[in-house]
């Protein structure tokens, strides 16, 4: 096995290290994306044990990397400093006159164009620097950096329409940029005066934003920044984060002009399996039939509680079944809570509910919103996403609940969290009580040590699983607001590259990783490859594994026995990756699963049979997510996985509808036909060993 000491050895077994020898230990050192604490190690015992062996330039080379000199103060003149010298972002620099360019001499933007792409850049960095990124510039840079900054806001108003040659995302993106840097210099600032001016402008930011992701993506991180933990700052933030996790249902809206009537509709599993024990535990608890009882139309419930000092309060509950159609009350004046209790479908119900669920002016500004479900923070980003005004609760992992023998629902951790809430609002509580009630009433799942039901004030819980900005990054990692509209292909290409987190990956949510591992479940039930190997979803999620060195891998499927002594299969992802997007991921996750089937004999292919077969489910699983960037997605996964380039998504797309039967995701028809649309060239390709291998450089 080659080591860097081995190679240093070697090296110097001439009395003579060069710079080329040089460039190759620090080759080896950065070879899995990374430089770990024994490697650093390595490389200073080589410097130190040979250093008079050194040819000219060879031990800076090696310096360069070990000991990476913090960022110099502003030079005189014209010249720049480059913000991130380790050049582990794209090049952005900041000039004598506090302007952030993405050109090396300092040369400002020179349109808004330009100057929301030097901004991006910038907060990427910020958003990545474990230190202040604005740490290291003098007090006169940083007042100038400020103003530019202010500057640069005043040319997108929140309520205003962007200027010329800008959309309205990409004004919205500027913004978001801004303010990360903005965060940035409030934790830098050298002067009181610099950063209470600076905290002042992030606050007006923070209140004229009209966008609701954006807004709480900017009150979260100040909540959670070093400045805000005592003093002005923290006051500031205490006060934003009203906004971000509200203290109590919104009865302001609800009992406005001496109203005393909750309207509930709810939505339960379809299959017949939940209507009756839902509709018995509510009959039980209080609730009694207006009009005839209908399964298959809509039966409504009322109880009037009386509560003290609070007076009486009914509350009207509309019950029907279904799945997909949970939020179409969303935009009913006459409806305060909306509700779900039953199965996800693997979050497939949730996610077409959104899908087609109504538009609402204001999103949806005044409603509750409570759908039951396992692990149904999965789809809160998405639901957020949406109704982005809206108080939500749902749940952090299962939610159980008991049958009888016919497999009826007799009681469940839903319903009863629900009686809980029902309670807390007659009561007029505030969502500490209500938080508090609804996990005590889910008394079903034995030993959890954790709140099974996310309110409102689940703060840190809802950003670990929130994507404001759908860049693949938890919130609760990223600071930067990332709508991605500048250069949507090279950040598209950093995806697929390894980062190292400030996390470790025992503590980054795995929503993704559970989604993912789901996905392949699902796309092996339509398939005519995957279904051999796979027909009754046996991959399970096992979150992020944390790389040791030299480790390259981004998926890892393990094959065990399962409490029912059946195989299944549990997948990993390296957290250097945690930073790619759910529609990137999934399809990687489906990809590596085919190549684990091929590489443990599970499939009867031929070698580039086998690579089209995954080809074929990766196109798959990017034309049923949700997000928009297929095409770039798709040239960035032919050049990680050494594929040829002139295989487009188009032609894969088309062989996939040459399926038979059920096989949308792939069998031997789809790939007879690729082969036919690629040609020889290409299929020359794949029968190369090292094509459809993922290029270890990444």
């Amino acid at each position: 096995m080659t080591t860097i000491r081995r190679m240093g050895t070697a090296a110097a077994a001439d009395r003579a290290i060069t710079p080329d020898e040089a460039k190759a230990l620090v080759a080896q050192a950065q070879k899995n994306g990374i430089v770990s604490k024994t490697e650093k190690a390595d490389l200073q015992r080589i410097m130190r044990d040979y250093k008079d062996l050194f040819q000219a330039g060879a031990l800076d080379v090696i310096k360069a990397l070990v000991e990476p000199p913090p960022p110099p103060p502003p030079p005189p003149g014209g010249q720049t400093i480059n913000l991130d010298p380790a050049g582990a972002n794209r090049p952005v620099f900041l000039n004598a006159s506090g302007v952030f360019t993405a050109a090396a001499d300092g040369k400002p933007p020179a349109n808004d164009v330009e100057l929301g792409d030097a901004l991006f850049k910038a907060g990427e960095v910020a958003d990545n620097a474990r230190e202040p990124m604005l740490a290291n510039v003098t007090p006169e840079l940083q007042q100038k950096t400020f103003d530019q900054l202010k500057l640069a806001l005043a040319r997108v108003p929140s309520d205003g329409a962007p200027p010329a040659g800008l959309d309205v995302n990409q004004a919205l993106q500027l913004r978001g940029s801004a303010g990360a840097v903005l965060l940035d210099l409030v934790n830098a600032a050298k002067t009181p005066a610099l950063q209470q001016a600076a905290l002042g402008t992030y606050e007006a930011l923070v209140r004229a934003e009209k966008n609701p992701r954006l807004r709480e993506s900017l009150i979260f991180h100040l909540v959670n920044s070093k400045a805000a933990q005592a003093g002005e700052p923290k006051k500031i933030a205490d006060a934003l984060l009203k906004e971000l996790a509200p203290m109590q249902p919104p009865y302001e809206k609800w009992f406005a002009n001496g109203n005393k009537t909750v309207n509930l509709s709810w939505t339960v599993g379809g299959g017949g399996e939940f209507w009756g024990g839902f509709t018995k535990y509510l009959k039980d608890h209080g609730f009694k039939p207006v009009g005839a009882e209908n399964q298959h139309g809509v039966s409504t419930y009322e109880a009037t509680i009386n509560k003290p000092g609070v007076g009486e309060t009914k509350f009207r509950i509309s019950v029907r079944e279904g799945g997909t159609n949970i939020l179409s009350p969303m935009n009913d004046p006459n409806v305060q809570i909306v509700g779900y209790d039953g199965h996800s479908n693997w979050g497939r119900n949730m996610s077409s509910s959104v899908n087609g669920g109504p538009a609402t002016p204001d999103g949806a500004d005044g409603k509750l919103l409570f759908y039951n479900l396992c692990v149904g923070k999965g789809v809160l980003d998405k639901v957020k996403e949406k109704y982005g005004n809206a108080q939500v609760v749902t749940t952090y992992a299962a939610s159980n609940f008991y049958t009888d023998s016919n497999g009826q629902m007799t009681r469940g951790e839903g319903v009863q969290a629900l009686m809980a809430l029902v309670n807390g609002i007659a009561g007029r509580k505030g969502w500490p009580d209500i938080h508090q009630g609804m996990n005590d009433a889910a008394d079903i799942g034995w030993g959890r040590t954790w709140d099974n039901y996310l309110t409102p004030i689940s703060t840190m819980t809802r950003e670990k699983v929130l994507d404001r900005d759908n860049d693949g990054q938890a919130d609760y990692l990223d600071k930067h607001f990332n709508y991605s509209t500048f250069k949507v292909p090279e950040d598209t290409r950093r995806e697929f590259e390894p980062v190292k987190q400030d996390r470790h990956a025992s503590i980054l949510d795995g929503t993704k990783v559970l989604v993912s591992a789901n996905m392949v479940n699902t796309l092996s039930e339509f398939s005519g490859i995957l279904g051999r190997a796979n027909p009754d979803s046996k991959v399970i999620a096992g979150g992020w594994f944390e790389p040791k060195m030299g480790e390259k891998d981004l998926i890892r499927f393990t094959e065990q026995k399962g409490r029912d002594g059946k195989t299944e299969y549990v997948m990993t992802v390296s957290a250097r990756y945690s930073h790619l997007s759910e529609e990137a991921l999934r399809a990687i996750t489906v990809y590596e699963f085919n190549r684990f089937v091929s590489d443990k004999g599970g499939q009867r292919l031929s070698p580039e049979d086998t690579k089209l077969a995954g080809m074929l489910a990766f196109a798959q699983s990017l034309s049923v997510d949700e997000g928009y960037r297929d095409r770039e997605v798709w040239g960035t996964f032919l050049k990680r996985y050494n594929l040829p380039a002139s295989i487009e998504l188009s032609m894969v797309s088309q062989a996939l509808a040459a399926h038979t039967g059920h096989n949308y995701a792939g069998d031997a028809a789809g790939i007879a036909k690729l082969k036919q649309l690629i040609g020889a060239a290409a299929l020359a390709e794949l029968k190369k060993p090292e094509v459809g291998q993922p290029v270890a450089v990444l």
